[in-house]
Parts: C-alpha cells; structure tokens; sequence
C-alpha cells in the first residue's frame, strides 16, 4: 500500500442472519444452494430489518405495526494466529498467538405500514443494536476489539414511502420507493456496497457486524419491467482509535437490468465528494457487472463478474478491483452439489469502501483466516474453488479452498508474491424455522510473502468457529 493511501479501518462482516430470513442460503423447508452468480442472489435497494411478528392490525387493514428480535452468538479457537506472530499484519494492535474469543449481539425492530387510499404506502422502522465482546483482551485474530467492549445503538431509524397502485398499470405495483435516515442499502452482491458501519473498537461485534445502517442516507428507486434503478446519498462512519470516528460521504446512481431467468447486468457511479480518509476524498469509482447463465442449453452452468474502477487525481490514485466467477450446478444429482470457481484481483490502492458479507461463505471475505483477519481485499490476488452439498433440505456442508498472492510484490514490500494458502470446512444447519447454525474449520499454510511480512514466523494457523442465530 502506498503512503498516500491511509489503511481503511478493518471491516465488520455482515450478520449471516440475513441469508436465512431471506433465503439466499437456505430454510427449514427446501434447500437451494445459491452462489453470486445467480441473478436473484441479492437484490438491490434498501433492506428493512426483520420484523416478522404482527403486534397491531387497524380495522380496516390499512395500518399495521410488526415487531421482531433477532440474537446472535460466536465463538472462536485460534492456533498460530498471524502464522505465530506476536501483533497483526503491519506491526498493528498486538493479537497473541492463539486468542480465543466470543460475541453476543441483539437487534429489537418494529416496523409500522400505513396504506394510503389511492396514494400509495407509508412506512417506517427503528432497529437497536447491542454488542458485546469477551473472551481475550485482544478481542479477536485482528486485534480490532480490545478490551472487552460492548456498546449500545440505533443502528436504523427511517420513514419512506411505496407508490402501491398508483403507476401499476404502467410501471407497476410499487414501483417507486422513496426513502430516508439510517438504513441499510446495497446493490451488486454488496461487492462494493451494502454495510454502512465498522463494529471494531469500542462497538464490539467485529465478526458478527450486527451494525449496517447508512447514516443520514436518501434512497429513491425504481422497480419496473426488470429494471432497477437507485439514487442515492450515504453517509458512512468508521472506527478510529483515541478519535473521532472517520466519516465518508458519496452520491451515486445505480442501475440493473433482469432478463428473464437467464442474465442480469448492471452499472453504478458514486462520488465521494468528503471523507476524513484522505485516498477516498474526492474519489470517483465505476462499477460494471454481469452474470447468469450463457448457455441455453447448459442451464446448471452460470458466469458471473464486476469491475470497478477508482480515480482520485489529487490522491494519485487510479486501481481497480475485480472478480470473475464460474459456477456448475448438478441439479440431477442427489445432494445437489454444486461447485464455484473464482478469480479476483485487487489493485494496490484498492478501496473496499463498504463491502459486504453478502449472505455466503467467500462474499466477500475470502479466507475466514486471510480474508477475515489479514488482507482486506487491496493488493490481492486470489483463487478460490468451492465445492457444496445439500444431504438434506436444512442442511448445506461445504468446502473452499484459496489461494493468495500480492497483486504488486514491491509495493507491499516484499521478495514473494505467494502469501498463503487456505482450506475452510463449513457446515450450515438451519435447526428450526427461528434457530440456526453454523460451524467452520480454517487452516492456513503461509508462503514465503507472509514469512517476510510477518518477521519470519511460518506456523501454521487454524481457526473453528462457531455461529448461531435466533430471531423471535
């Protein structure tokens, strides 16, 4: 990384609760292994929290209030953590060699609809997020949650408005949606976009990232006749040790197309016009994407990818991120296994912004070692194979095996390009309709651009953990 480039805080990952309540892994009544480059993997615009339980109903229907609370639970056992070394990669926050950690998380919603007669619907919502983390003193593998914190916040609190039946004979039911305050927005499998808040330091939570809302955020978007459009502004906060947090503020616009079930394309522009982060003030970034499936008569085969590009003058900055996918589904065979191919380069002064856990092992953080506690994404290259079964309809097991190598071996630094090597071993288990579970298995083997980086320690690092969600 250059030295005009400041580090970008450590991200927090999505909580994987949002998979199960929306399907994108699996639920308790059939099982449908999803990969990113199906095109219904994620939709685009903003996410309301869940709220699933009615707990008011007007007469007339029109008004109606939900309520819901969802728990989160993790736990973590570490070997040879940073492959033996002593702090995190860079010499930062010292980690210990084998600290072994937990967090727990709740998150209280309600949500509350209002129809309108012949103008379409109101709606409002409100989401608290608590966090706590216990364990070691270092908090986690990254050393990003010290000193056991747990912190308290309004993570979302918006009003908006659907357009209902008012345009359905011409662009369609709701097809305008209107929205503002703290919310969650993503587009483009949260590739570049989707989490607006980093639970490190003193907000607790860095593997569960129950905090996602955009601050002050404006969203006005369009659904109709396959396409979808978003307007939108986001404001974004990042932890900074001993200081107030880094702020970053963007505008930007973003499109997609859905042609039938056979392909989906997409574009997007923001601008971040201020950000406390020097390489992303001023920034323009460009995103195009495509995926689906190519071939009519190969209807398990599906080909996915983005791009993005990044240019700010004034930073000297002009990088690019990309990933391209490959993705076979054997839909005739019993288990349904599938099996993904991915290769993603990041440029040396990459920015991530506001990626995402987009409801998948591998989106986006590529490695529960690497990909969680090391390299974020920016000058990287990585290879991954994943290969999964579904034995039951609650019940997915997978393996993924990568490989990473520095995009640019001077500039970070080192002799090597090979930086390690890494295998996970997971298995999601949804118990009940509200309880789910996953366990994953990660083991490490560094190479010689890790060695180097880390001071010589060569150990190889193992990691299982634990995760369990409970919505009411």
């Amino acid at each position: 990384m250059s030295p005009s480039r400041e580090q970008p805080a450590l991200p927090g990952r999505r909580a994987l609760t949002c998979a199960f309540l929306m399907g994108g892994m699996f639920s308790s009544q059939a099982h449908a292994i999803t990969a990113v480059t199906d095109i219904d993997y994620l939709g685009a615009g903003i996410a309301t929290p869940s709220a699933p339980h009615s707990l008011y109903e007007s007469d007339d229907g029109r008004l109606r209030l939900n309520g819901g609370l969802t728990l989160y639970g993790f736990g973590a056992v570490t070997d040879n953590v940073n492959f033996g070394s002593g702090s995190s990669i860079d010499g930062g926050a010292p980690t210990g060699t084998s600290p072994d950690w937990m967090e727990a998380a709740g998150q209280p919603a309600l949500t509350a609809e209002w129809d309108i007669l012949g103008g379409g619907t109101w709606f409002t919502g409100v989401q608290g997020s608590y966090a706590l983390t216990r364990g070691s003193a270092y908090g986690d593998a990254a050393g990003a949650t010290p000193g056991h914190p747990e912190h308290a916040r309004l993570d979302r609190a918006y009003l908006g408005w659907r357009s209902g039946d008012l345009w359905a004979d011409t662009l369609g039911e709701d097809a305008i949606t209107l929205s503002a305050g703290r919310q969650k927005f993503e587009f483009g499998d949260g590739f570049l976009v989707g989490d607006g808040f980093t639970d490190t330091g003193k907000y607790a939570g860095y593997y569960i990232g129950p905090s996602e809302g955009f601050k002050n955020s404006a969203v006005a978007s369009i659904e109709s006749h396959g396409w979808h459009g978003d307007l939108f502004h986001l404001e974004a906060d990042q932890y900074v040790s001993g200081g107030p947090d880094n702020e970053t503020s963007t505008n930007g616009a973003n499109v997609d197309y859905t042609w039938g079930d056979r392909a989906k394309v997409g574009a997007a522009y923001l601008r971040v016009y201020d950000s406390d982060i020097a390489g992303r003030d001023g920034m323009d970034v460009y995103n195009l994407r495509a995926k689906g499936k190519p071939f009519a008569a190969v209807p398990d085969f599906s080909l996915g990818g983005q791009i993005v590009r990044e240019k700010n003058s004034d930073e000297g900055i002009d990088d690019n991120g990309w990933y391209l996918q490959a993705t076979y589904d054997f839909s005739d065979v019993p288990w349904t296994p599938q099996i993904a191919y991915r290769h993603a380069e990041f440029g040396e002064d990459y920015d991530t912004l506001f990626y995402d856990f987009a409801g998948g092992w591998g989106n986006w953080f590529m490695g529960e070692i690497v990909g969680e506690y090391m390299l974020f994404n920016a000058n990287l290259d990585v290879d991954m194979l994943r290969f999964s079964v579904a034995p039951r309809g609650d019940l997915e097991i997978g393996a993924i095996g990568y490989r990473f190598r520095y995009h640019d071996t001077e500039a970070a630094g080192a002799s090597h390009s090979d930086f390690a090597s890494e295998f996970n071993l997971y298995a999601d288990w949804s118990i009940t309709e509200r309880l789910s579970l996953s366990g994953i298995y990660a083991i490490a083997d560094p190479q010689q651009g890790a060695e180097e980086r880390f001071g010589g320690n060569d150990d190889t690092a193992q990691l299982f953990e634990l995760y369990a969600t409970y919505t009411f």
